[in-house]
């Protein structure tokens, strides 16, 4: 499989892997490093590595990609080691055997899994949307390998009660299984047509970033990903995602913790954001003003600002 390249800033062509390690050899950056590594069910699961330095791990949402996270890792890995693996079932990783796997402590023993694969001991873990859980859930099974985390726009229980501030999405979500089970064929086919649909990109673009902030390419990039991935995958994560309750636990947290929420996130609605910030105690919450499900592509130097300032603080 060939690895996902994530796309240069608007405005600049998008280059080759080649060319961007040419562009670093001159600059005197290092190149990216791409690889596999086996998880526990023996499901291949592809990482990348661009940077030298402390590391930083990215964790991106539900059938996203790097592309979520894209402008913070070109921006950290001038200073960092910026880490970042596609989840079981995403991109360039295997989708496992076993599709009740598709769970997220499965993807928090993987994460686990390629911190031992790359020797790393001690992490500042990056989530974004489902990736806040993922990152979370790896706090609750090994403590030990987090120094701290920076929780984006998530949710610390079931994401489908306030999607749009309505917990309609749930009633959505059984239909699509009762599809599915009925027919996959048929729901595959018309998944994959809605890379094409001019609707879906509207909803896309006005439901999970700020239209006029977000480079239309980044929304069109993700509308394509979203119709190459296998509707399986989606629907087994999201029934696991939509079941999750973390708040019983999150008092526990000890580790520095940078919450960042947009202002006008309509699918996380910043109030789950606050009520993680009340549960975590000594946590700090950025609320992006003008920010969607996504201000670190809708305002991404004011949040790498907001993130390195966070990492100054730990010294």
């Amino acid at each position: 499989m060939i690895p996902l390249l994530r796309p240069r800033p608007p405005g600049a062509r998008k280059k080759s892997t080649l060319e961007r390690d040419a562009e670093r050899a001159v600059t005197g950056l290092t190149s990216t490093r791409h690889g596999y590594f086996n998880s526990f069910d023996g499901t291949q699961l592809f990482y990348s590595i661009e940077g030298e330095g402390k590391p930083l791990v990215f964790c991106y949402g539900l059938v996203c990609s790097s592309l979520h996270w894209t402008y913070q890792i070109e921006h950290f890995r001038r200073s960092h080691q910026s880490v970042w693996f596609d989840y079981r079932g995403h991109n360039n990783s295997e989708t496992p055997k076993d599709l009740t796997s598709l769970n997220l402590g499965a993807m928090a023993r993987d994460l686990g899994l390629l911190l031992d694969e790359l020797k790393l001991d001690e992490v500042v873990l990056l989530g974004h949307s489902m990736g806040v859980n993922v990152v979370l859930e790896l706090y609750r099974q090994q403590p030990h390998r987090v120094k701290a985390m920076v929780l984006a726009n998530g949710t610390p229980r079931r994401p489908l009660e306030t999607l749009m501030k309505s917990n309609v999405a749930q009633g959505g979500l059984k239909f699509l299984r009762k599809a599915y089970d009925f027919s996959p064929e048929l729901v595959q086919s018309f998944w994959k047509l809605q890379k094409n649909n001019p609707l879906a990109r509207t909803l896309i673009s006005i439901g999970g970033f700020n239209p006029h902030l977000t480079p239309p390419e980044d929304v069109e990039l993700y509308l394509s990903q979203i119709a190459d991935m296998d509707p399986r995958v989606f629907l087994h994560v999201l029934e696991n995602y939509d079941n999750i309750d973390m708040t019983a636990w999150l008092h526990t947290i000890d580790k520095p913790t940078l919450i960042i929420a947009g202002e006008n996130d309509m699918v996380t609605p910043v109030a789950q954001q606050e009520l993680m910030h009340q549960l975590i105690a000594g946590s700090k919450l950025e609320i992006i003003r003008h920010g969607s499900h996504c201000p670190q592509m809708d305002l991404p130097e004011l949040v790498s600002l907001k993130i390195e300032n966070f990492l100054r603080e730990l010294g």
